[in-house]
């Protein structure tokens, strides 16, 4: 199955600091399988990604593939994994996400939740709105541009 995840959503953290993954989020698990596990890690961007395990994995193994002795290699892969977070829903579809984590997002009650295809994004709404990439135009010319490269 391909995992696709589109649209946006808003959910406070509980009281205990805990994050609901919406349902239409969680629709990749097979359905033989126990538990929904997400890898979560700082983002390229002032974001979290939640990856849904099968596609760490398949990431995990591209990362492999890179050359060990380059150092850009190793710095990236030691900058993308060193924060990752293997994080388990409970029962109530709900991941507790690591403080230093939701600190460097500037997460504090709220987080829209962004399905970006193979991950989740998680913004500090107020991030998200200021950062500059949500202020970029997508005119016709964009779509004209991007659509000789798909």
């Amino acid at each position: 199955m391909i995992t696709s995840f589109a649209g946006q959503s808003q959910h406070p953290l509980d009281e205990k600091g805990r994050l609901s993954i919406p349902a239409k989020y969680r629709h990749w698990l097979d359905s033989n399988d126990a538990e929904y596990v997400f890898m979560v890690t700082k983002g390229s961007d002032p974001c979290l990604v939640a990856y849904p395990i099968v596609e760490w994995d398949l990431m995990a193994e591209e990362l492999l593939k890179l050359s060990q002795f380059k150092k850009k290699n190793r710095a990236f892969i030691r900058s993308f994994t060193r924060s990752a977070a293997r994080l388990k829903c409970d029962a109530q579809g709900r991941i507790t996400i690591p403080q230093e984590l939701l600190d460097y997002a500037h997460i504090k009650k709220d987080v829209v939740i962004i399905g970006a295809l193979n991950r989740l994004e998680l913004w500090d709404p107020e991030t998200l709105y200021n950062h500059p990439e949500s202020q970029i135009p997508l005119d016709d010319d964009y779509y004209e541009d991007l659509g000789d490269l798909i």
